[in-house]
């Protein structure tokens, strides 16, 4: 199966990331996540309104700051998820695997901070 060698780029750093910063639980009962992609937005959006920009701009850019607008463009949300959940059990200090995901919330949006926010939850 061929993966894009720039998602294999993101892939090994999150995986690096995880092993450096990541000091909670490891988890080996079924898990509820919560993950939000919170993705880079395009100059148009993350510009601020000058002065005299029309009010559709300004709301526009007020719900990019809140980041309330969804990011409806490539890449698609289940092959960042897919990434995502290999990634953390590659680290092998999070999950035991990634099969003990057994609910789960995802979304991407727009933001002027790019990062990914993941909630994990035990289901006992």
């Amino acid at each position: 199966m061929y993966e894009d060698p720039k998602m294999m780029k993101w892939r090994k750093q999150v995986t690096d990331y995880i092993k450096e910063n990541y000091d909670g639980v490891f988890y080996d009962l079924p898990l509820k996540l919560d993950v939000t992609f919170y993705m880079r937005a395009p100059k148009s959006l993350s510009e601020s309104p000058k002065p005299r920009s029309k009010q559709k701009k300004k709301d526009e850019y007020a719900k990019f700051i809140t980041e309330k607008i969804p990011y409806d463009k490539k890449i698609d949300l289940d092959n960042l998820e897919k990434s995502l959940y290999d990634s953390i059990s590659k680290s092998e200090i999070v999950w035991k695997d990634d099969c003990l995901i057994v609910e789960h919330t995802t979304r991407k949006l727009y933001s002027p901070n790019p990062r990914i926010e993941i909630e994990i939850e035990e289901i006992e």
